[in-house]
């Protein structure tokens, strides 16, 4: 069977087909299969990246936690005493001890387990159990692997460091060995001489090491801590020694990238910042676990690539079979020029296909029904430079059959004037009718000698040829037929329209040059209001030195007033934009189109340098110019469209400022009704409470709340104070210090300025109700 089908060339050729049919989806599926592995990996290091800076938040928060803890040691006043000594033997050296020890105490009991105190100019060290006079003793119990005393005692206690870190290191933290960070800040700070005193933490560097830990236990690798000098402070998980802290990682320098020592490429390393103190995070993410998903969808992609293949090769032998069977037999039964089959079945077929057409009535009639799309077709060729020679479009003319006259004539375009871009059903229907009306006046001014077609919902391009060149009278004989149309459309049907004339042309090929001079004849500003006219191209040449109004201090005045959420003020603005050169002015098209591009590159400035501005707003305000690029828009409704992005992005500023404005309000007065009473109440305390400058505090709240601050501040103790009045027993000092006010003197004036009458009055008015 397979023999007899290897001697037939029509299922050779079907079978041929049908197995490149088959290749393309194989290809296609290995190249997704490649675009799976690398989808995976590139999501692999996203949620990679995504742990990884979950993780650094987490060890700045450790960090800034144990910076804290040595900022409020240094602002303690037993530590401030002890620093003062400049000897042992001063007579309060012992004393101030004790307090220095018992005050450190309770950090040590809440915060850190391994934290002393070295205070320089008396050689001692303090933790929260006990005091060293001999720093030595507390070494013993205390000391890093692989240093010295004299090296610790200079490095660490007697050098000035500001949050200074030094690398993981093996020490002995009481009963037991532990890799450990130490954190060293010197006290006082800001000084670069040798310091009064040290603060020494050690941090559990398996302790830091826990924050990181998703990392390496989701992919089985390992995340490595550098500072801002390159040196690596901690490591964990795989490659890392878990007692010293140590890792295969490094920084190389001249490559400027982080890798690992083996270069074995088993990682893809990805590296975080940290903003806080500069330190880099290098995670290195395992190859062979993220591979195992890789591997099972290879191996699925494997067998259904095979199944594929044997079915589809079934498939195939069956289909060429069966489809090579029937053109056997027509070419069986088909005339022959010699008794000899051709070389080639298929070019025999093709060669006959015309007789077999032209003996097909049925045929015949569908080409005819479809010869108007195709007149349709040719005629937008001709007017938009579809076709690239004389001969071509010859071809294509005699073939669609148009009524062309000639190689001379004129390219025109038939512009109606309505007042909406966007258009409903029923106004589409109306602009429908209203082309068929054009349509009919042109068949009747010009007869057979003009071609046109739809160009646009409100436009019909038309094409008008004759056999020789127009001479002036015809010229003019023309002018006047075209206005006489315009006429006849607004008094018979009530149908107002512009028409553009382009230059003459003497050849097929510069149809499209005429065409759109056309186009760059019609004023591009129409509406109902405006008259309906004629427009000759060399006449429009007159309009091209007319600028478009749009300065540089009003663009730089409305983006002003956008991102301060002014609405009215955009509005007003893009009013006076429109009516300068609505009616001041008559923009030619280009003009028009260079005003609307300027306005549209002032909405993608605000974009692009503006944070406030939501996703939603965004994305609409990116579609809207999209579709004002692509499409033709006259300046009314091209004005409207951008009023409409400009307000939108106003709107959206304004609201995200008023809520981020209440919240500070709400934040400014819940922190009023908490420290009102605190006499020594300032603007520095309430800024630092809500994160604003200083000089921002009064401006905002009086801008939301109507009202300057101290008057609130004022009138919050003044009410607190009527109601101590009218039901506590206290007395007037006593009231005057719980509301905040130093003395009963300056309580009995604000009560006075804010109430009228003074607090003893104001008591016994109440109290005689």
């Amino acid at each position: 069977m397979f023999g007899y089908f290897a001697n037939v060339q029509m299922f050779r050729k079907f079978l041929l087909s049908y197995i490149l049919i088959l290749v393309m989806p194989l290809i296609a599926g290995f190249i997704v299969y490649q675009a799976s592995i690398h989808r995976i990996m590139d999501y692999a290091s996203e949620n990679g990246r995504e742990l990884l800076n979950q993780a650094i938040s987490l060890v700045d928060k450790k960090l800034d936690d144990i910076e804290s803890f040595t900022y409020q040691l240094s602002l303690h006043p037993e530590v401030h005493g002890l620093m003062l000594l400049s000897s042992r033997s001063d007579k309060d050296f012992a004393y101030n001890l004790y307090k220095v020890k018992n005050s450190i105490y309770p950090y040590w009991s809440t915060y850190f387990r391994n934290f002393y105190l070295y205070f320089n100019q008396i050689d001692t060290i303090v933790t929260p159990e006990a005091a060293y006079v001999r720093p030595e003793d507390y070494y013993r119990g205390h000391s890093y692997e692989g240093v010295d005393y004299e090296e610790w005692n200079k490095k660490i206690n007697q050098t000035y460091l500001s949050r200074h870190y030094f690398p993981s290191m093996l020490a002995n933290t009481g009963k037991r060995k532990e890799a450990v960070i130490t954190y060293v800040q010197s006290i006082p700070p800001g000084s670069t001489s040798t310091p009064k005193a040290n603060v020494v933490v050690m941090i559990d560097q398996k302790e830091i090491a826990s924050l990181m830990g998703r990392i390496s236990s989701q992919y089985g690798g390992s995340v490595s801590v550098f500072d801002n000098q390159h040196q690596l402070i901690l490591s964990s998980g795989t490659g890392t020694d878990t007692d010293t802290g140590k890792s295969e990682s490094r920084y190389d320098g001249t490559a400027g990238w982080f890798s690992s020592r083996n270069q074995n490429h088993d990682f893809i390393y990805i590296e975080a910042n940290s903003s806080a103190n500069g330190w880099t995070y290098v995670a290195a993410l395992s190859k062979k676990k993220l591979y195992k998903d890789v591997n099972y969808i290879q191996t699925f992609n494997f067998l259904l690539s095979l199944v594929t293949i044997l079915v589809g090769l079934a498939i195939a032998v069956l289909f060429a079979y069966r489809h090579s069977i029937p053109l056997n037999r027509l070419l069986g039964i088909m005339k022959f020029p010699d008794l000899r089959k051709p070389a080639d079945p298929y070019a025999f077929l093709s060669s006959n296909v015309e007789e077999i057409i032209s003996s097909n009535d049925r045929l015949q009639n569908q080409l005819q029904n479809q010869l108007p799309i195709l007149q349709d077709t040719v005629i937008r060729k001709l007017l938009f430079g579809g076709l690239s020679s004389s001969k071509e479009a010859m071809k294509q003319i005699e073939q669609a059959n148009l009524p062309l006259q000639g190689a001379f004539g004129y390219a025109g375009m038939v512009k109606i004037l309505h007042p909406l871009q966007a258009m409903e059903k029923d106004m589409m229907d109306e602009m429908n009718v209203a082309q068929l009306m054009i349509h009919n006046e042109l068949t009747a001014a010009f007869f057979d000698g003009v071609l046109y077609c739809n160009v646009d919902a409100d436009q019909v391009a038309f094409l008008l040829t004759c056999a020789t060149r127009f001479s002036r009278q015809e010229e003019q004989a023309l002018e006047e037929n075209l206005a006489s149309l315009i006429r006849r459309l607004e008094e018979q049907y009530s149908l107002k329209v512009n028409i553009g004339l382009g230059r003459a042309f003497d050849r097929i090929e510069d149809i499209p040059r005429s065409y759109d001079q056309a186009v760059s004849a019609l004023l591009f500003d129409l509406s109902l209001n405006a008259r309906p006219s004629f427009y000759k191209y060399k006449d429009s040449l007159r309009d091209e030195n007319i600028n478009y109004y749009y300065p540089i201090e009003l663009e730089l005045r409305l983006i002003h007033a956008v991102t301060n959420g002014e609405s009215e003020e955009v509005s007003d603005m893009l009013s006076t934009v429109y009516r300068e050169n609505a009616e001041n002015k008559v923009l030619s098209y280009q003009a028009a189109q260079q005003l609307l591009a300027a306005l549209q590159g002032t909405i993608l400035r605000i974009v692009s340098k503006t944070t406030e501005l939501s996703p939603v707003v965004t994305d609409g305000i990116a579609g809207a110019m999209e579709e004002m690029m692509t499409g033709k828009i006259d300046l009314l409704h091209g004005m409207n469209q951008i009023q409409e992005r400009f307000l939108a992005m106003t709107r959206s500023i304004h609201e995200r400022k008023f809520i981020a404005g209440k919240m500070v309000i709400t934040q400014m007065k819940e922190w009023i009704k908490h420290n009102f009473h605190e006499p020594d109440l300032t603007l520095h305390q309430l800024s630092e409470a809500v994160d604003l400058p200083e000089k921002m505090v009064p401006l905002i709240f009086k801008e939301h709340v109507g009202v300057n601050i101290s008057d609130y501040i004022e009138d919050t103790r003044i009410n607190f104070a009527k109601s101590m009045l009218i039901r506590s027993e206290a007395t007037i000092e006593d009231i005057a210090l719980q509301s905040g006010y130093n003395s009963a003197h300056s309580f009995r004036r604000a009560f006075k300025r804010n109430t009228g009458s003074s607090p003893s009055e104001f008591q016994k008015m109440m109290r005689n109700l």
